[in-house]
């Protein structure tokens, strides 16, 4: 306890948090209270002044503030630190004429590493992409972890639009240098979605919206790449949202996917086989093109429920037509990567081969080359269990992909489809004409089958023919017709012009 004069009452009725210092020079923070003031005419003259240590307390607050705005896995502030400064900066951003850039980063693929390598792996990769955006940014710079795999880095002062792509640009190269985990060398590559505003006309939830839209795009457009947003994804993302939802509708109705049906044939031009493929007849729109809504099912995990829908209608159609005494040819169903791996697909199938009692040989599975990059083992494990059941097996599109003598190898494959951009050019470029020739002998190598699809010319088929293919496809023979148009075909010769 202490004896001050406060003659001017500067003191008086208040509790005060001051810095003060020890004989031995050193600062300390204080908290100081009054009591027994002897007061005159309002100001007290006399007092007694309590002073507290609050050394301990006030490294507990600090220590509590850390743990509410920092990220505890990756050290790097979290999303609710993010949100406050980013609204302090677009409140000062007219007076300072700063920019403010977002970008907003998912890592491609990250739940593949942490399904193979485990959680622990997963971690340590986070941590090292907050060390890595801490090196190619600037201290000025907020970095967050905003959740999961996606990351915000927040830039503000004067910057112009090719200041901007040059920090993205800094960003990707940094995130494509290999890093070591648990034993082997990974890459890191990342899709980045980049928001600016220049006044406070923004506020923070849709600037961080536009951001992550942006970031989406850059996963549509192949990933490792980044995007500015414009207002057009907006709209666009708007679009995609209701046709999810509309998607949902349509197929617990039951009314507005239906399927046609594409012929191959060999070299004779006799139907030996057709695929199958699903059409979206939306109730106010119109026909929706697969392009538009096949990519937003396999972002909103409805692929799984339009393949089974898929699956359904191609079983239902083949006993019609077994019913009719028609004999059809197999027909191919193509599966994406998500429902190929899914534990529900192989019970659906059997469930559906018997509720039909069809037998498996009716069927043919297509799948892409990337399909397989996703979990080989796990792919090889399925496409047996469908051999099992007799059902034939394809890859679609070869040749576009990570194409590999190993997992040639090792799948189960009955099937290669040459993609169609070889065939395109086929008859004007001699290395595409040379491509299908080597894919022929690899084929023939591991006892597969061939098919060339978009075929449209004579002359193309002609030049496959000469290249010893056997089976084709394309509009040249004929268009994806529906069910009846295809029993037609079957019951009288194929003609061409």
């Amino acid at each position: 306890k202490l004896k001050f004069t406060d003659s001017e009452g500067l003191l008086l009725n208040r509790r005060n948090s001051v810095n003060l210092q020890r004989s031995s020079s050193d600062t300390f923070p204080a908290e100081v209270t009054i009591t027994d003031a002897i007061v005159e005419k309002g100001k007290a003259k006399e007092f007694t002044l309590h002073v507290r240590d609050v050394t301990r307390q006030q490294k507990l607050q600090n220590k509590l503030k850390l743990l509410a705005y920092s990220d505890p896995l990756t050290g790097l502030y979290n999303r609710t630190w993010l949100l406050e400064t980013l609204k302090r900066a677009l409140k000062n951003a007219s007076s300072s004429h700063e920019e403010i850039a977002l970008f907003f980063l998912d890592l491609d693929r990250f739940k593949k590493i942490n399904d193979t390598l485990g959680h622990k792996a997963g971690d340590e990769l986070l941590r090292e992409v907050a060390d890595r955006l801490v090196s190619v940014t600037r201290q000025q710079d907020t970095i967050a972890r905003w959740g999961g795999d996606e990351f915000i880095v927040m830039m503000h002062g004067h910057m112009n639009e090719s200041h901007i792509i040059a920090k993205a640009s800094d960003i990707l190269e940094v995130m494509r240098q290999p890093v070591k985990l648990a034993g082997r060398d990974l890459s890191l590559p990342t899709s980045i979605g980049i928001s600016v505003a220049k006044s406070d006309a923004y506020d923070a939830d849709s600037l961080i919206q536009h951001a992550d839209i942006a970031m989406y795009q850059a996963k549509q457009k192949g990933r490792d790449n980044f995007q500015l947003f414009h207002p057009d994804m907006a709209s666009k993302a708007k679009r995609s949202f209701d046709y999810e939802q509309e998607m949902r509708k349509g197929l617990s109705i039951g009314d507005q996917f239906y399927m046609l049906y594409q012929p191959k044939v060999d070299r004779n031009k006799n139907i030996v086989g057709m695929e199958s493929l699903v059409r979206w007849q939306h109730p106010t729109e119109g026909l929706i093109p697969p392009g538009e809504f096949i990519p937003l099912a396999e972002e909103s995990d409805l692929i799984v429920a339009i393949g089974e829908e898929t699956l359904r209608m191609v079983m239902a159609q083949l006993r019609a037509w077994l019913d009719s005494g028609i004999e059809p040819p197999t027909v191919a169903v193509n599966l994406s990567g998500k429902h190929l791996i899914s534990p529900d697909l192989l019970p659906y199938i059997q469930r559906c081969l018997n509720e039909f009692s069809l037998s498996g040989e009716l069927l043919e599975i297509e799948i892409t080359e990337g399909v397989l990059l996703q979990d080989i083992d796990r792919c090889i494990e399925v496409l047996n269990a469908l051999k099992a059941l007799n059902i034939k097996i394809s890859i679609d599109d070869f040749g576009t992909g990570y194409s590999s003598l190993n997992y040639l190898k090792r799948l189960p494959l009955d099937i290669l489809k040459i993609d169609k951009s070889f065939v395109e050019e086929s008859t004007s470029s001699t290395e595409d004409s040379e491509i299908c020739f080597i894919i022929i002998k690899l084929a023939e190598s591991l006892n597969l089958q061939t098919v060339a699809e978009g075929v449209e010319t004579e002359e193309q088929f002609q030049m496959l023919i000469n290249k010893q293919f056997n089976l084709f496809q394309g509009y040249y023979f004929s268009r994806p017709v529906s069910a009846q148009q295809i029993q037609s075909l079957l019951a009288s010769p194929l003609t061409v012009n």
